[in-house]
């Protein structure tokens, strides 16, 4: 599996990277995001790219730096991020919302850090 996000209005630019999958996809509505200290950080992820929102997916990968974790991941420029609970928790998905912020993609050591997708009719 190969991400390659150049720089954009999102986020910077990653480069080309390669991971091994080893699971499915699956659509993931937020994450948990765990800091140096400790602390977790629930926030709502979608995938993002030049027309905006789209879908964000999980998938556990082989990595070499870290072995194996869980890769999240969007559209052509990324992820975007938003902490979930709060004020502006369900303020709509914009590249200049204060608050919010991208990624090229995100790694997470547990299963239990990601959150499905809420099943939507359209």
């Amino acid at each position: 599996m190969v991400i390659d996000v150049e720089d954009n209005p999102n986020c910077a630019g990653c480069g080309v990277m390669r991971f091994q999958p080893l699971s499915l996809p699956r659509r993931v509505g937020a994450v948990i995001l765990h800091g140096a200290d400790g602390g977790a950080l629930p926030c709502r992820v979608t995938g993002w790219g030049p027309d905006g929102p789209g879908p964000a997916r999980a998938r556990k990968v082989a990595d070499s730096g870290d072995g194996t974790v869980w890769l999240v991941y969007g559209g052509a420029w990324g992820v975007r991020l938003a902490p979930a609970g709060g004020e502006g928790a369900e303020d709509p998905w914009r590249a200049d919302a204060p608050g919010q912020w991208g990624e090229p993609f995100i790694t997470l050591a547990a299963a239990h850090d990601l959150i499905a997708a809420a099943e939507r009719e359209d």
